[in-house]
Order: C-alpha cells, then sequence, then structure tokens
C-alpha cells in the first residue's frame, strides 16, 4: 500500500488517477472487480446513495457503471474497460459508507467480464508506474486526502 498526499493506494491495483476509479484483475475467470479510490471517497464526502447499472448491462468505455451521492456530490461512476455487468455489490446499496471505510475491500461496486482486456487496459496504469501517475495527478490538481 502506498500513501500518495495522504491518500491509500494499493500497489497491486490499476488506476485510471484521472477519473479516479482502480480496477482489480483479471480474475481466473477474466472478470475485473471496479471501485472508487480513496480520493474519490475522500472528494466526495460521506457517501449516502449509490446506484449501479444492473448485472447483464453492457457498459461502454468511459460511460457510467451508476452514480454515487454525498452530501455535497452527485456524480458517475466512469467504466475503466468496456465489459459486460457479471455483479453488483449489494451491500454498498444498502449501506454507502462502507466505500468510505473500505474503498479496495468491501467498498467494491461492479465485477465485469471486459469486452477487450487486452485493449481495454491499455491506457490504466498499474504497480510503481501507477503509483506515480497518480502522484502526479494528485500534485497537478492540488488534492490532498484528509485522515
Amino acid at each position: 500500500m502506498s500513501e500518495v498526499n495522504g491518500c491509500l493506494l494499493p500497489d497491486d491495483l490499476w488506476y485510471w488517477p484521472q477519473k479516479h476509479v482502480w480496477v482489480r484483475g483479471p480474475e481466473d475467470d477474466g472478470a475485473v472487480v471496479i471501485g472508487i479510490t480513496d480520493v474519490a471517497q475522500n472528494l466526495a464526502g460521506k457517501i449516502v446513495v449509490v446506484n449501479l447499472k444492473t448485472p447483464g448491462k453492457v457498459l461502454a468505455q468511459g460511460k457510467s457503471a451508476g452514480t454515487l451521492e454525498s452530501g455535497k456530490w452527485v456524480g458517475s461512476i466512469p467504466t475503466p474497460v468496456a465489459g459486460e455487468v457479471l455483479a453488483i455489490n449489494e451491500s454498498v446499496k444498502s449501506n454507502p459508507a462502507i466505500i468510505n471505510d473500505d474503498p479496495y475491500g468491501e467498498g467494491w461496486l461492479i465485477r465485469v467480464r471486459p469486452e477487450d482486456w487486452a485493449g481495454g487496459s491499455e491506457w490504466l496504469v498499474n504497480g510503481s508506474d501507477g503509483i506515480e501517475a497518480y502522484r502526479s495527478q494528485l500534485d497537478a490538481q492540488g488534492i490532498q486526502c484528509q485522515r
């Protein structure tokens, strides 16, 4: 786990730093799990409502996988890779604060079967290069996470 500007970023995930979403996987069956980063949950504040696309829905890369609402923000969750929604995290719908408490674990949002992981993930970043890309993004925007 890396800490960048007070924000926690696991080293084993893929990131889309500009949109503050992460991808874990692919898993043995080719599926990936998607969620928002610690940065996103810090920027949003206490999340109070979660709406996610339903299983079976095919999502285009960059389009909405659902919406999050906090006391100060309502916004779309961008899809980092195109594919079919296999499952959603029902727990975050009934208890949205899980996302604030554990954005990388229990606060995951959707599980997707990517249409083309190799091609669709080319613009995501991971490992130490991903952490440094995220650091550059946070520094450029002056973003700090509060603990």
